[in-house]
């Protein structure tokens, strides 16, 4: 049986390391994940591969496989998807954008033809919102390379992150808000206001998991409203 080849980055991250988890349960999939660092509870069908994502050479190393899947983003808290300080903006600019695309850029050149990105709802390269900006910003310049199919995922909140936080010995109280705001909200996201209600991210991560096999090709989105289609 030849299985299907995944190279999986950001899986030692929230949403990343649940899409490894989802993929590990398929028999008829062979996943690599690049980490700067050794992962813990990798699944049979997974190998790690150590990756310096400040290295440009390292970007020509990139594995051949079927479809390249981009989990990548900085550990922002709640505030920060609202302002950014200046101070902080090149490290984002750098995770978020510059290693996004030029990971997308080097799959394109070794002949990788199918990519999924996790964005954010609200992407818009116009918007006066840095986070929102940079991530409409990933998403054109992705867009522009032409692969046969790109996913985009465009989550609100993730929930599911106090346990996931709990489990690294880490507490963010901004964590614990946002869950008990995306909670409480659920009711009141009607209309255009649906697709930002929080979704909890073993959903998104089949949705993921799910989407890399639908035969569409061109760019689809995905949100709130289609994450359990």
């Amino acid at each position: 049986m030849n299985k299907h080849k995944i190279v999986l980055i950001g899986a030692s991250g929230f949403a990343g390391h649940h899409v490894m988890q989802e993929l590990g349960s398929k028999d008829d999939v062979e996943v690599i994940t690049l980490s700067r660092n050794d992962l813990s509870n990798i699944p049979v069908n997974t190998q790690n591969r150590i990756f310096n994502f400040t290295d440009i050479d390292s970007y020509n190393k990139l594995p051949l496989a079927d479809h390249l899947v981009i989990c990548l983003g900085s550990p922002l808290k709640l505030w920060e998807l609202v302002y950014i300080k200046k101070s902080a903006i090149p490290e984002f600019i750098a995770l978020d954008k510059d290693c996004v695309v030029n990971l997308a850029k080097s799959a394109k050149k070794i002949g990788i033809k199918k990519i999924s990105i996790v964005s954010a709802v609200g992407a818009d390269s116009k918007s006066l919102n840095t986070y929102l900006k940079t991530k409409g910003i990933v998403e054109d310049e992705i867009i522009a390379m032409n692969f046969e199919t790109t996913n985009i995922f465009q989550p609100a909140h993730m929930c599911g992150r106090i346990d996931w936080e709990k489990a690294k010995n880490t507490y963010r109280f901004d964590v614990f808000v946002g869950e008990y705001v995306s909670i409480l909200s659920k009711p009141f996201m009607m209309g255009k206001l649906k697709n930002f209600t929080g979704v909890d991210v073993e959903i998104l991560a089949k949705s993921i998991a799910r989407n890399i096999f639908n035969k569409n090709t061109g760019v689809q989105y995905f949100n709130y409203r289609n994450f359990k289609d």
